[in-house]
């Protein structure tokens, strides 16, 4: 059923495209709706700056309308294509501008205090294991575990064979548990002190 539904949504994708690539305006406008979150979610996966998101969304989709010609469906889906597109974009802002995790905003600093307690604690620190990992694990476990691509479809995107995203895969997520493990310890005493303070108040 999902593979279906997946199927479906690829085709929908694919003639909007091709649609983008006769000039049709309201195909761009509908294919921009139905798949901005994707790359915006993508982008700051990779970097961690809403900002930095923000940009990149905006020049994929640039990209889009002077390229949407050139998509081949025999090499992925849309969606995958955009992911190609955005890697390549993230890829080098991050090279021009050195943004690398030591520069990196914190994700949530708009928030105020109470929202960020517990669940966005944690949430914040996936972000930020993922962002001290070396770009190939980051971006394999971005496209393979957040967005659900395919193996064949990060492969494609990564422009590396399958086995390779296996193995980037199979030592992102040791390095990342790794990271989160150490967090976690690191943060238990603060969790426990807040958690104290409010049975106290």
């Amino acid at each position: 059923m999902l593979k279906t539904e997946s199927r479906n949504e690829d085709g929908v994708d694919a003639r909007l495209l091709a649609d983008v690539a006769a000039g049709v305006e309201d195909a761009f406008v509908e294919l921009y709706r139905r798949r901005q979150r994707d790359v915006y979610r993508f982008a700051f996966a990779m970097a961690r700056s809403r900002s930095f998101a923000q940009d990149v969304m905006q020049e994929v989709f640039i990209n889009v309308l002077e390229n949407a010609s050139r998509f081949d469906a025999n090499k992925g889906s849309v969606r995958a294509w955009l992911f190609g597109c955005a890697r390549h974009v993230v890829l080098n802002r991050l090279r021009l501008e050195r943004r690398w995790t030591d520069d990196m905003p914190a994700a949530t600093a708009e928030f105020d205090h109470d929202e960020r307690l517990f669940t966005d604690q944690r949430i914040e620190r996936l972000h930020a294991a993922l962002a001290r990992l070396p770009v190939e694990y980051r971006e394999a476990l971005v496209l393979a575990e957040l967005e659900e691509l395919s193996y064949a479809e990060t492969a494609a995107v990564l422009g590396c064979p399958i086995g390779t995203v296996r193995s980037r895969l199979h030592r992102g997520r040791a390095l990342l548990t790794a990271m989160l493990d150490e967090q976690n310890a690191a943060a238990a005493p603060v969790e426990t002190s807040l958690q104290t303070r409010e049975v106290c108040s």
